[in-house]
């Protein structure tokens, strides 16, 4: 009968396993029928804003992405939202929004066609911008990189070789000696996690490789850049913020009692969101060291969307709809509304001890249907943690309007603005409307 001692012990080990992973990271929910999201407090200093990159809705780009939207016969940026002739319109769009703040990302293509060459006219064109801006009462928060480079840049290897970011911090510091005196709020680049685990391994962004060795790379010298920018900025004016934005995407495992679900979750949620966040508060990333890393940023700007079910037969593509719990609510893009997430999201960048804006926070639903109560219970989420004592200064809703998510081109909708791709009318939605009368009554 031995052999029923073995079992029963090995199963008593397992489960405390699994009931000390449970009890260690909990996957909350909340019944939204007994919350009033109505019921708000946000200090005085609390900064509302939008979010756009230059790439998705300035439209007629010529960089990585339109070349890899070419080479992968994906569908075209093109036009885009025409924003880089209609700025001045869609300036007004903000301004009505009632928001204070406006994040935008300058498009290095433009401003360095070929190396070493500057184009002048879309440096006065950016300058005149964040002028425009200032005068309607509008802080600006600039993102130096935002998924998109000049083909010349990808052609020598980008930022998979750590001698190019050089060249990178030389565009950052040309921006930067413009605007450093308009301009509080920096953030150098936008979702490395992304941006490397997407081009390098996934193949849904550029360059469109699958390499595990060069995944790891990328997103150890996108930190590395981060650095190097924050370095060289700081020293030309070191009385501005700089920062990084950070996607945080929560993995939890799908079957809750799972062993193999949870070894998975832990091991995303470090390649995800760990890592990066290792990298930043102890300067090693990977085994590897990044000098200089720690204390490299003044605040973290957060990204938040969603957590994902895990299980080792995770899905490798966003074309089909990811699993999910049977109250859950899917957007348009296969992912979960998962608000309560905010609050663990919030809790790991805390960790950095400096002071959090969420950069982006917003959701694909083609009919706003689902955006105005998105909008609403995360917003509440965000006033509850104030009230406990994080350090959040600003909320920054993704998108101002409809533009070209990507990979996943015009199919999905972000904006608090339609936009009539073929007329280019913005129309303001419920979502808009609603998020107008929270700033008003918050303000």
């Amino acid at each position: 009968m031995d052999w029923w001692i073995y079992l029963l012990t090995g199963l008593a080990i397992y489960f405390s396993i699994i009931l000390f992973l449970a009890l260690r990271f909990p996957e909350k929910y909340l019944n939204w029928d007994e919350v009033d999201c109505t019921k708000l407090s946000f200090p005085d200093s609390f900064s509302w804003g939008v979010a756009t990159a230059s790439h998705q809705i300035e439209g007629n780009n010529t960089n990585n992405w339109t070349d890899f939207e070419q080479r992968k016969k994906l569908e075209k940026s093109a036009d885009a939202c025409k924003h880089w002739v209609r700025w001045k319109n869609d300036f007004e769009l903000i301004e009505k929004l009632g928001v204070d703040s406006y994040r935008l990302s300058i498009e290095w293509s433009r401003i360095e066609p070929k190396k070493g060459e500057w184009n002048q006219i879309a440096v006065d064109q950016y300058c005149e911008m964040v002028d425009d801006l200032l005068s309607r009462n509008i802080k600006p928060m600039i993102t130096l990189h935002h998924f998109s480079h000049p083909i010349w840049f990808e052609e020598i290897g980008g930022f998979y070789k750590r001698e190019n970011i050089q060249l990178w911090v030389d565009y950052c510091q040309r921006i930067f000696e413009l605007l450093n005196k308009k301009v509080s709020d920096w953030c150098t680049v936008n979702e490395p996690e992304v941006f490397s685990i997407m081009g390098y391994h996934m193949k849904m962004f550029p360059p469109g490789e699958s390499s595990v060795f060069k995944t790891v790379r990328v997103m150890k010298n996108m930190i590395f850049a981060h650095v190097s920018a924050y370095q060289t900025l700081k020293k030309i004016n070191p009385d501005v913020r700089i920062g990084l934005a950070k996607n945080v995407t929560l993995f939890d495992p799908l079957r809750r009692w799972n062993m193999l679900h949870w070894v998975t979750t832990l091991i995303l949620n470090y390649i995800w969101n760990g890592a990066i966040i290792s990298g930043l508060k102890k300067g090693r990333m990977f085994g590897s060291k990044i000098d200089n890393a720690k204390n490299s940023f003044d605040f973290i700007g957060l990204n938040y969307y969603t957590h994902v079910l895990t299980s080792p037969f995770l899905p490798q593509t966003t074309e089909i709809d990811l699993p999910k719990r049977d109250h859950e609510v899917m957007t348009d893009f296969g992912y979960t509304m998962y608000a309560e997430g905010l609050e663990r999201a919030v809790k790991l960048v805390s960790k950095l001890n400096v002071p959090i804006e969420i950069t982006e926070n917003g959701v694909a639903d083609s009919d706003d249907k689902l955006r105005p109560i998105h909008l609403k219970r995360h917003i509440w989420k965000i006033s509850k943690l104030i009230e406990q004592g994080h350090d959040i200064r600003s909320y920054y809703h993704w998108s101002l309007m409809d533009n070209f998510e990507w990979a996943e081109g015009y199919k999905l909708r972000f904006g608090l603005y339609h936009v009539d791709y073929k007329t280019q009318e913005r129309t303001l939605k419920q979502s808009g409307i609603d998020y107008q009368k929270i700033i008003q009554s918050n303000r």
